[in-house]
């Protein structure tokens, strides 16, 4: 089985310096942009089947996808992005300002990885539910290409569990704006193998569009 995670288009909160998390915001118009040149791409690749996060800029992404494949996008809501509680919608420096103390006190823990934000989730939480979705997904389909439109977080997340690296180097792994990575799973052996990671190949001509 190949399973192909892609990550939605760009956002506005992307490249603002915003906290998005897992509010329900839409691609803009680079986005847009970004998720028509990635359905382009993957027009004459074999997809059995397709997932989404019910988030609208992964919906959005997938849409893009199955413009061109006989497919409607399977909503699974455990493909979404991490919830930052009460840090979504902020500014980052907003956030350092408002919560100095919290944040010093979860440095000096050293444990972030456990430690989420106020009303939030913490990316231990994130990654064991995306493994649990994975997994799901894997036990339930008998199918040969399966895609997932997911997040940043959540790619991210898969990928060091693959990789079982600790989440001091997580900050190692870029997830792109509609990048694709793609993974090989023996279900005989219960192994992961990856194939590709983060390409954004088609995002080349994006300048003449």
């Amino acid at each position: 089985m190949k399973i192909y995670l892609v990550r939605h288009g760009q956002t506005d909160a992307n490249i603002s310096g915003i906290y998005q998390g897992n509010m329900d915001v839409p691609l803009n118009d680079t986005g847009v942009k970004q998720a028509y040149l990635l359905g382009e791409r993957l027009k004459n690749q074999p997809i059995d089947v397709i997932y989404s996060s019910h988030l609208k800029r992964a919906r959005s992404t997938a849409q893009a996808i199955v413009e061109h494949h006989d497919l409607n996008p399977i909503i699974k809501k455990d493909f979404q992005e991490i919830s930052l509680g009460e840090w979504q919608g902020k500014s980052r420096e907003t956030v350092q300002e408002e919560y100095k103390d919290f944040l010093e006190a979860r440095k000096a823990n050293n444990d972030v990885y456990n430690t989420p934000a106020p009303g939030g989730e913490s990316f231990k939480e994130l990654e064991v539910r995306s493994m649990r979705q994975l997994h799901e997904v894997i036990a339930n389909e008998d199918k040969e290409h399966v895609m997932i439109v997911s997040h940043g977080g959540v790619i991210k997340s898969i990928i060091a569990n693959i990789l079982e690296l600790s989440f001091e180097k997580h900050r190692t792994i870029d997830v792109y704006n509609t990048s694709i990575t793609t993974l090989k799973y023996d279900k005989a052996k219960q192994r992961f193998k990856i194939i590709n990671m983060n390409d954004v190949t088609h995002l080349d001509t994006m300048q003449k569009i």
